[in-house]
């Protein structure tokens, strides 16, 4: 156990050094702190002439949403940026034979690897929506209730889940894969795969079997758009893009579960008070979503465990 410590926190080390990890919090911050000022512009635009109006309910969900649209391209891209190297960086730099050599068991550097990247990525996601959410509770002028914080920390560590689900994929083509290189593009296609790829070909696939040639009375807006859906997101549910997606409207929509929505129009006439579902409600409903990525995430990290333990390093 402490041989695995002593490898992680040099790991770890490593990639908070590095002038990857620096330049991927930057991006993010930037983007979203971009993102963050277009939100409030665009509401200080709706509500500039109606003298009291209220601040549009939600308009801190929509900042979470923000973080959720974001996070659902950084994380994948930051799990593969610091995997794509670990394994094949070292064979190609010849340091993987000296390590090898030492007194030290393969699962014991696997486990470390595992280790110095989950409290990486914790730290870069952790850090970056602290500072941007803090910028934007400043501009908005509103402090998120107990409850928003806790579906914000909710909504943090499923995003460090999904992360390391990649990071897991990444590093178990960096063990099998002899160059970085192919890492790398092995890496980027099966992301486009999942984020791109496979919901264009859902819709694709949907449209032709919900929409085919309209005839005299075959129309049904509403039941062809919930058919839709159904299709869509069946075929989405392979890729664990979809179940991150998934997780994160339960987390950051306390409606989504009892059919409401944000409300991003400013309201000048009393509103009916619809009810949120509580935030075990939603972890109830996630749950699947949940278990299907950790399922995910456990198989990324076994298939790159058995991969390292049992390859021959010449």
């Amino acid at each position: 156990m402490a041989d695995m410590f002593t490898v992680a926190s040099k790991e770890f080390a490593d990639m908070v050094k590095g002038k990857r990890f620096l330049i991927l919090i930057v991006i993010f911050g930037l983007v979203m702190t971009v993102a963050m000022a277009t939100i409030y512009i665009q509401v200080m635009r709706l509500m500039e002439g109606i003298p009291g109006a209220a601040m549009p309910r939600g308009f801190l969900g929509l900042i979470t949403f923000t973080l959720s649209g974001t996070m659902s391209y950084f994380g994948p891209v930051m799990g593969l940026a610091l995997g794509c190297d670990a394994i094949s960086g070292e064979r190609e730099k010849g340091t993987l034979k000296i390590v090898l050599v030492q007194p030290v068991f393969r699962d014991t550097i696997i486990n470390g690897k595992f280790v110095a990247a989950a409290s990486a990525v914790s730290l870069a996601i952790v850090f970056s929506s602290m500072v941007n959410v803090g910028i934007a509770i400043i501009l908005i002028g509103v402090t998120p209730s107990v409850e928003e914080g806790i579906r914000m920390a909710l909504f943090l560590i499923f995003s460090i889940l999904f992360t390391m689900m990649y990071y897991g994929i990444s590093i178990f083509f960096s063990t099998i894969l002899k160059k970085t290189s192919q890492s790398v593009i092995l890496g980027v296609t099966l992301w486009a795969l999942f984020t791109f790829v496979i919901p264009i070909i859902a819709s694709l696939i949907a449209f032709t079997m919900v929409w085919p040639i309209v005839t005299p009375g075959q129309e049904d807006s509403v039941e062809r758009m919930r058919n839709f859906t159904a299709i869509v997101e069946g075929i989405s549910s392979i890729t664990p893009n979809y179940h991150f997606g998934k997780i994160a409207q339960y987390l950051l929509n306390p409606y989504a579960t009892t059919g409401g929505y944000i409300q991003t129009q400013p309201q000048t006439q009393p509103q009916p008070i619809q009810e949120a579902a509580p935030i075990t409600t939603s972890l109830i409903n996630a749950g699947p979503h949940i278990l299907l990525l950790s399922i995910a995430t456990m198989l990324a990290f076994f298939a790159s465990y058995m991969a390292f333990t049992r390859q021959e390093v010449r």
